[in-house]
């Protein structure tokens, strides 16, 4: 087999080379633009509730965040408080920070909550009422028994390029429209996505996530009648854009925003590599009863357990935990990385607290067949270094304007 032709390691702003020797560093064209240099915030103690306060503090002045931060201590107080600040806001006329708020609240909201439907249906109408450009450029794209929410918006000046974009595991398209004017200034057409198992396409349509992401996003390249594109996936989006892109010849550019090539690792790292070992092998025994058993026996002892599998059962459609470790363990790409034949764009943090760094390299060396793999390792230096470089997303979208700038002058 042959391997990629260009592996090279983006450092922040410096570029250095993978140790191994078949992995060479040849494409050094990348130019980093300047970028508004935001930052990773400390709000609360826990890992977990201070990464979602950060994705908050991307649209919440940071104060406001950090006022309601302090008085959350358990799973009920922040989806209270939450519900409490989207209400201040919109009686003072913040309608976008009052539907970030409420997509806080409903975010923890276990499944059955008797207010989960409508107060995410609200975060929508607010954001409509905040962002009508926004509204005016909602579609849907049919898909199964129901539709895919997509927002279309045209490239500035001359087109460029179709750039085609997803999230992960529980992003929102709402949260992804801040990024996109950057990429429609750059010269780039920009359609967005909630694929099964996101957005109102779990919520409303109950569709749930797939392993095979090439069937909705053949859907949406079929919609809009698409021959070729790049396509972007968020988080969880770094497994299933290369999953597409390894059976949908349309995409000629995919970006792994956020390294993932076995959703597995990223449970290892939350439970512990022996835990996780042992609920693998019992699966491959085919013992489900007793991996139900033992996790329903976590769900009960830790609230955040508990809505973490039940979350999770709810993006995969499954109806028990064994199910839903099973589903986990299906998300990778050991089956298929070496079909992948495009420009590979990988984008990872050094301190992502979901996923482990690793994953990039394991990720780079798989894809043997890719016309080209660059690696970008972002760093705390320009509070780029957690998952998805929340706290300073311009800059990796900078890194994808600039990836793919080189790509169109070594082409011409």
């Amino acid at each position: 087999m042959n391997r990629a032709k260009s592996l090279p390691i983006v450092v922040s702003h410096s570029w250095c080379d993978l140790t191994e020797d078949r992995l060479t560093a040849r494409n050094r064209e990348v130019v980093t633009t300047e970028t508004k240099n935001m930052a990773y915030l400390r709000l609360h103690s826990d890992p977990g509730f201070n990464f979602t306060l950060n994705r908050l503090a991307q649209t919440i002045p940071a104060e406001e965040v950090r006022t309601v931060a302090a008085e959350i201590d358990s799973l009920e107080s922040w989806i209270s408080k939450m519900l409490a600040a989207g209400e201040r806001a919109e009686q003072e006329g913040r309608y976008a920070e009052a539907a970030r708020d409420l997509q806080g609240a409903e975010f923890y909201m276990k499944q059955g909550h008797a207010g989960k439907h409508d107060v995410y249906q609200r975060s929508i109408e607010l954001t409509d009422r905040a962002l009508p450009q926004l509204a005016e450029a909602r579609e849907s794209v049919p898909y199964l028994a129901g539709n895919l929410p997509a927002i279309r918006l045209p490239a500035e000046g001359e087109e460029r390029d179709i750039i085609v974009m997803h999230s992960g595991f529980d992003g929102l398209l709402e949260e992804m429209y801040p990024l996109l004017p950057a990429f429609t200034a750059a010269g780039y057409t920009v359609i967005a996505f909630e694929g099964p198992g996101q957005g109102g396409a779990l919520r409303k349509d109950n569709l749930p996530m797939p392993y095979d992401w090439e069937k909705p996003v053949s859907a949406v390249l079929d919609h809009y009648k698409i021959d070729r594109c790049t396509l972007i996936g968020m988080s969880l989006g770094g497994y299933l854009a290369p999953r597409a892109a390894a059976f949908e010849a349309r995409v000629a550019r995919v970006v792994a925003w956020g390294a993932m090539f076995d959703f597995f690792e990223s449970y290892k790292k939350r439970v512990g590599k022996l835990q996780a070992g042992l609920l693998g092998l019992l699966l491959d025994l085919g013992l489900t009863g007793t991996v139900n058993n033992i996790l329903d026996k976590a769900r009960k002892r830790d609230g955040i357990i508990d809505w973490a599998i039940g979350h999770g059962m709810h993006v995969s459609g499954t109806s028990s935990t064994a199910q839903f470790l099973q589903w986990v363990r299906s998300l990778n790409l050991r089956d298929c990385a070496h079909l992948i034949h495009q420009d590979v764009l990988l984008i990872m943090g050094t301190e992502d607290h979901l996923v482990p760094s690793n994953q990039l390299y394991v990720q780079a060396q798989a894809m043997v067949q890719a016309r080209s793999v660059t690696s970008v390792m972002m760093s705390a230096k320009d509070e780029s270094a957690e998952h998805c470089q929340v706290g300073n997303p311009g800059l990796a979208v900078t890194q994808i304007i600039d990836w793919l700038g080189s790509l169109a002058r070594r082409d011409t």
